[in-house]
């Protein structure tokens, strides 16, 4: 009787129930500490259980939610009232019949120019080959005409009566030509000399005798613009070296190699890197600290930002003169070409290359004679027309055709050429539908338009059948365009049609010619 609940803290001849007993205090605590964690767990599983996306303060008209007990995908109606209604914007405001309106209308053009684009695709990719001819003399013919067109291209009797080097006739008929994708390019031919005939190349290296050294280096995600704008950049670098006589240097797991090695020059041994010094004339080191301890000394060291140091690659002008400035280009263009991937081999770091004469293969088999033209579409989003009417003003081209592509001014190129009977293959970023609408929607264009098929697409094929068209219509605002240009005249293709405008008669015209693509007063 002694050892009850007042007594029990000071008895000594309670201790078993002391050992039981728990003061008020801690009982206290250990009902709060209950209580807490239930309604944590309570507050937790309402949220959970509860579909927070899902709003049901709606107009009392509004009855496109049907509760009949099934689970169902939410409308494009419910969603833009769950949007507005998250931005606190409910039935009887002033501006929700307006701003519900204006969504609804955005979202079912977004969703019809999605549709019509797959159908786009769907249709021009199970197009039929309508360029197949079974008829040998028909083919003969084609061969023929496509012989012609190639000598058209590069006016290749006049180039040969104004040919100056010290070679005889004989000898320029023996020279080799280079294939690409099994069609042939004017590399090593009459043509090709009479493009350098005026350009001298000195024997030795840049920079062989100096201690300066532009280096290539960071795997930065982030580099001055795509591809187009990448590929131009190593180009000037090259240049920069040759125009400073500097040595060029190439970190291993640079961006430099992650871009080129996936097109041209893939690892297929243990010597390419020794062949790719070779033909470039650079240096590849492994890290920059190798750099230092042979005694170089790099130059713009305060670009530490990789995205900075290739945007001044990018916007470098050589002084050397256009003819000069043409001439190492188309070298070190012709240099890449020589060295096409086709498809063996790896990357530096190991990745299986592609094979460059994938979309060609797509598009035409194993029919090497094929004629076609190839038109690039690029919207460049809201930079395009700004960055076109700049080239209109030193060019003298439309400042908006290049972006629209209309019809007219496609037939106005194909036509006279001869091929609007032949494929017209469609390279394009897709954000400009209205051009491909407006392109299915005539009838001469539209049984000839085609797609590189799905699994063949990428950029090194897309180049490629660009680069090797018997046409090329680009927008000269795109530096995806500007490089198949400055490719096609190192190939020794002519036909790229990136300058146009109409003339006082209201036709279209070529306002630059080839060249234009490498004139920096033109391009910057």
């Amino acid at each position: 009787p002694q050892c009850n609940k007042r007594t029990i803290l000071r008895s000594a001849t309670c201790p078993l129930i002391l050992l039981q007993y728990k003061p008020p205090v801690m009982q206290r605590r250990t009902h709060k500490a209950v209580a807490a964690a239930a309604v944590v767990f309570l507050v937790v599983n309402a949220f959970l259980l509860w579909p927070e996306d899902t709003s049901y303060e709606y107009d009392a008209s509004e009855h496109s939610r049907r509760l009949d007990g099934s689970l169902r995908a939410i409308t494009p109606r419910e969603r833009v009232l769950n949007e507005l209604f998250k931005m606190g914007i409910r039935p009887g405001d002033p501006d929700h019949r307006r701003l519900l309106k204006a969504r609804l209308a955005r979202l079912e053009k977004r969703n019809e120019q999605a549709l019509a684009h797959r159908e786009m695709i769907r249709k021009l990719r199970n197009t039929k080959n309508i360029w197949f001819r079974r008829d040998t003399a028909q083919q003969a013919e084609l061969e023929q005409k496509h012989a012609q067109l190639r000598e058209l291209n590069l006016n290749n009797h006049e180039q040969k009566r104004e040919l100056k080097v010290n070679n005889s006739e004989s000898d320029l008929e023996n020279l080799e030509t280079v294939s690409i994708c099994g069609r042939p390019t004017m590399m090593g031919t009459a043509s090709d000399l009479a493009l350098l005939q005026n350009f001298e190349e000195a024997d030795t290296c840049p920079g062989e005798n100096s201690n300066k050294l532009l280096l290539l280096q960071g795997q930065d995600q982030r580099l001055f613009g795509r591809t187009g704008n990448n590929l131009i950049e190593f180009l000037h670098a090259l240049q920069y070296a040759r125009d400073h006589d500097v040595q060029l240097g190439i970190v291993s797991n640079s961006w430099a190699f992650e871009m080129l090695l996936k097109m041209w020059m893939s690892v297929k041994d243990d010597d390419w890197e020794v062949q790719f010094e070779e033909a470039f004339c650079v240096k590849i080191f492994n890290s920059q600290d190798e750099t230092e301890t042979q005694g170089y000394e790099l130059l713009f060291p305060e670009l530490t930002v990789t995205e900075d140091f290739t945007k001044q690659l990018f916007l470098y002008q050589s002084e050397r003169s256009l003819v000069e400035y043409i001439g190492h280009q188309a070298q070190y263009l012709q240099t890449l070409f020589r060295n096409y991937n086709t498809g063996v081999g790896t990357t530096e770091s190991g990745e299986p290359v592609r094979d460059m004469c994938s979309g060609i293969k797509a598009l035409f088999g194993d029919n090497k004679n094929a004629i076609y033209s190839v038109m690039h579409s690029r919207s460049l989003e809201e930079a395009g027309k700004t960055i076109l009417g700049r080239l209109s003003k030193f060019s003298g081209c439309d400042p908006e055709a290049a972006l629209h592509m209309t019809p007219d001014y496609v037939k106005s190129i194909l036509e006279p050429l001869g091929l609007l009977d032949y494929p017209i293959v469609l390279i394009t970023d897709g954000q400009d539908f209205a051009v491909i609408q407006r392109l299915l929607n005539d009838p001469e264009i539209a049984p000839k338009l085609r797609l590189v098929s799905e699994e063949a697409t990428w950029i090194g094929g897309d180049f490629t059948v660009a680069v090797m068209a018997n046409a090329f219509i680009g927008n000269p605002a795109s530096t995806f365009s500007g490089f198949i240009a400055k490719s096609r005249l190192a190939l020794g293709f002519g036909q790229s049609y990136l300058f146009r405008a109409k003339n006082e008669n209201g036709e279209w015209v070529n306002t630059c010619g080839d060249t234009c693509i490498y004139d920096k007063r033109i391009m910057g």
